[in-house]
């Protein structure tokens, strides 16, 4: 995270991590999101997929940029826990990963989000 905090420092922006875990810092703070499967990483594009979400969060929320990239890494986990609940592998995932995205609500959301400040 040391890489990570001082790539934000020097840039001024958000940096992500993503991995088991997310880590997103802007510098000072750094905070987690927990949330998602390991198959993702077979699946093209879903990194393309995720920036896009982030870049809607930040543009809506009433949020600081660190918390809107928080939520946004931690609900594309979410939708992707719920899609590989239905999947058998990366091709059906990428499915119900997409389906899992327009069902979200709020309660199922804000219930199964996983953020934590972790520095």
């Amino acid at each position: 995270m040391k890489a990570a905090k001082s790539l934000s420092r020097s840039s001024g922006a958000i940096v992500a991590v993503s991995g088991a875990v997310d880590y997103i810092t802007d510098g000072h703070m750094v905070v987690g999101a927990r949330n998602g499967v390991s198959m993702l990483q077979e699946i093209t594009a879903t990194g393309c997929a995720v920036s896009a979400l982030i870049a809607a969060f930040i543009s809506v929320e009433p949020l600081s940029a660190l918390e809107a990239t928080a939520c946004a890494l931690s609900i594309f986990g979410v939708a992707a826990e719920l899609g590989m609940e239905m999947a058998t592998g990366p091709a059906s995932l990428r499915m119900h990963l997409i389906d899992s995205l327009d069902g979200l609500n709020e309660h199922v959301s804000v219930s199964r989000m996983n953020v934590l400040r972790v520095s």
